[in-house]
Parts: C-alpha cells; structure tokens; sequence
C-alpha cells in the first residue's frame, strides 16, 4: 500500500488520527520532493528560430543548429523542468507568429523601439561587432580612422540587400563614392577579396569568420586581410510576444529561470566556449 493510499484510509476517516495524519503527510511531502521529475511532470518549450542566419540560427539539412541554437540547448538541459523543441523559420515569419501571439518566443532578433508589441527579451545573449576588413594593400596605403568617410574611392563587397554598413555608406554608393558590388553569401564576398575584384567588406565579425572556415582558408591567406573599422555592435535576444489567450501560463517562470542560467553561463565562461567550439 503506497502512503498516499494509507494517508486517505487513516484521514478520511472520522474521528481522524491526527497524529498519523500528520506524520504521514510529511513523509509525503519529504518523499515527493527528491522524486525526479517525471516525463508527465516536465514541459516542452517550442522556441523559433532563423532558418537561414548563418552562424547564428540555421538549419543544417533538418537539424538546428548556429551559435544562439546551442546557447539556448545548453541553456535549456540546465532547467531540470523544462524539455526544448526549436523549429526554425524564415525571419519575417518567425517575427509574424511571433506577434500574433501563434509562438510564445523567437530567436534572436535585436531589439527595435517599433518593436513595442513584444511584451518581453531574454537578457543579452551574444553580442554581434559588424566591423570592416580590407585587403592589408588597401589598408597600409591609406589612413583609415573614420568611417566610411575615409573609405571615398574604395570597391566594396556586401551581402545583397543588408544594409549593415550604415546610412552614410550607402549615401556614398549613391552618390557614386564607393563602388558596391554584392552577393548572396559571405563566402562568396569573401572570394572577391581574395580574388582582388574589392578592396573592402562589411559584414558581422563571426560571420565573417564563418565564411573563411566556409572555405578553408589558411593563416596565410588570413593575414592579408586588416579589420579596418568597427561599425556598430547589437545584441541578440530571445523575444517573447504576446499571449492574448493565455497558452502558456508558466511563461514568466521560464524566462526568469532561463535568464539566470543564462546570466551563469555568460559570467563562467560557457557561453564564450561554446562559440569557441563552434569554429573549432
């Protein structure tokens, strides 16, 4: 007979024991707070992702994986209540679930003061540098203090349709000041710099690094290239929308517990291994 059986046979019944009852219910009590978790016990969280956001959230073949993805497990394996699921999506459409409350969060936009529809951000994940690398030629001919002013004349690669490089810069690509030439993909910008078609390019500082692991890219080759400039830095978050009809009542739960997590990784180190380990 368990003691949840015994408990309702002695203490149900009139005139109750109440010595036993309570004996019995701390025992209960003792019991079932060193009891693991049970599958039932725990909760699956469905969190969305880029699909396409190389090195950040992606999905390779249909696995997700990129640098905020495996923060987040790491994150996630530490709250012992709490199983994840990651379903990666285009950007807009993430932010569109998102804010029609369809998907309690999504990973990791910046935050945006247009933004006001989302009632909640993780702490600070990863911070992201966008910096300028130029050829080591280009750069030891030149005083490169200001950007982009002292870049008049220069050729550049960019990522077709970001605008990373800023207002100013693109004012200079209209006004016939640089030269822009882009492609789909890092790794292929990265190819017109070694190939000596641009002098310059603009990107996020880990995804440029992604590219040159993209294509296997020696110390030799490396040490032609000078970061020339740091643009600007933002930081990735978990974004939480709203929850008109209340699907996910332990949500603040979650976030407070994962924002302390996550505040022990970054303070200890893992956070910094785990992109680390990513370009190993």
């Amino acid at each position: 007979m368990d003691l949840g059986c015994c408990y309702h046979r002695l203490c149900g019944a009139k005139p109750a024991r109440t010595g036993i009852c309570v004996l019995l219910l701390a025992m209960m009590v003792i019991l079932l707070s060193g009891r693991p978790l049970s599958a039932q016990d725990r909760i699956t969280v469905s969190l969305y992702s880029e699909d396409s956001n190389v090195p950040y959230a992606f999905l390779d073949g249909d696995e997700p994986d990129g640098i905020y993805t495996r923060i987040l497990k790491e994150a996630v394996a530490r709250l012992p209540k709490y199983d994840l699921e990651i379903v990666n999506v285009p950007f807009r459409r993430g932010m569109d679930l998102l804010r029609n409350g369809t998907v309690m969060g999504f990973f990791p936009p910046y935050q945006r003061l247009e933004r006001d529809w989302i009632e909640r951000y993780s702490i600070p994940i990863l911070r992201e540098t966008v910096v300028a690398i130029c050829s080591s030629d280009y750069a030891n001919r030149r005083e490169l203090n200001h950007f982009p002013a002292d870049y008049a004349g220069a050729r550049f690669a960019n990522n077709a349709g970001y605008k990373l490089a800023g207002d100013a810069f693109f004012k200079m690509v209209d006004q016939g000041e640089i030269v822009l030439e882009e492609a789909n993909t890092t790794a292929s910008n990265l190819r017109f710099m070694m190939a000596g078609r641009v002098d310059c390019y603009v990107n996020e500082r880990l995804a440029i690094l992604d590219g040159m692991r993209e294509l296997d890219v020696d110390r030799n080759i490396t040490r032609l290239f000078d970061e020339t400039a740091i643009i600007g830095q933002e930081y990735g978050f978990l974004a939480y929308g709203p929850d008109p009809e209340n699907q996910w009542p332990w949500r603040n739960t979650f976030a407070d517990a994962l924002d302390t997590v996550l505040a022990k990784m970054r303070d200890s180190g893992v956070i910094d291994q785990l992109v680390s380990d990513y370009f190993a």
